[in-house]
């Protein structure tokens, strides 16, 4: 596990962060997926779910021969802190295969910084893909599923304000060029109705609310990581390009 905003404060390499090698015997075309999720102080009710919500995720993954070879999933959460809790690279090769990961709910919440955070992660593995021997590794376009219940907020008279502000531009640029060149696919889910939706489709680099998924209860929460999975599974084996192009009801079919 790895704490990144220390890093991204001090204009750090965050490639450090990541995987740096990858299996070259596995000739499979790599799905590249992030799970980047709130962790701050309102999401304390949601703390157990989310642990089992992921380990199921991963356990569905790996018993799929296909995707367990073609996905690298990274998880992320983000509070006070940023935290790399799953590094990206093959999900079966990875240690704890999504277990006993610990999602402690509390402090503010640094939305635009972690979004940034994952940006890094993404494209310090792409570049590994790309420089990889004997040959370049072959991918879909990579897919960012945030997952967040309220407003970005860095608390009051907070000293990195500046750096989230500068962050969240950062990344809704960077989503919006990536999004429309169909290099990127992200899904933002709204927990609650406490969210500020207009950023949320934002983030999606949409311009309507076919990426942006609701969930108002424990039920539904561990419903959008069953849809998680499967987008995973089935990405993995037809790919992820066309899925700008769909709504979340589209995906559900």
């Amino acid at each position: 596990m790895a704490k990144v905003l220390s890093a991204m404060l001090g204009n750090s390499d965050l490639s450090e962060y990541g995987e740096k090698k990858v299996n070259t015997i596995n000739h499979s075309k790599r799905l590249p997926a992030i799970i980047l999720v709130d962790t701050s102080g309102s999401m304390n009710s949601y703390e157990e779910l989310l642990k089992k919500a992921v380990e199921s995720l991963y356990d569905k993954i790996l018993r799929d021969r296909v995707a367990s070879n073609a996905a690298e999933l990274a998880v992320m959460t983000f509070n006070s802190e940023i935290e790399i809790l799953e590094r990206m690279r093959e999900v079966k090769l990875q240690e704890s295969k999504g277990h006993d990961l610990n999602f402690h709910c509390d402090g503010v919440t640094l939305t635009g910084l972690a979004i940034k955070a994952a940006i890094k992660q993404l494209e310090a593995r792409i570049a590994v893909y790309k420089q990889s021997n004997p040959h370049k590794i072959k991918y879909y376009p990579p897919i960012l599923f945030l997952l967040s219940d309220g407003y970005p907020y860095c608390g009051k008279n907070s000293p990195i304000q500046a750096q989230e502000d500068a962050a969240m531009k950062y990344s809704k640029r960077y989503i919006r060029q990536e999004v429309s060149s169909n290099r990127m696919v992200v899904i933002s889910v709204e927990v609650g109705n406490e969210c500020d939706h207009n950023l949320m489709r934002e983030l999606t680099g949409l311009d309507d609310d076919k990426h942006v998924f609701k969930v108002n209860n424990s039920v539904e929460l561990a419903d959008f990581f069953k849809f998680t999975s499967s987008i995973i599974i089935n990405s993995s084996k037809t790919g992820s390009q066309s899925l700008n192009d769909m709504s979340i009801e589209d995906m559900k079919k």
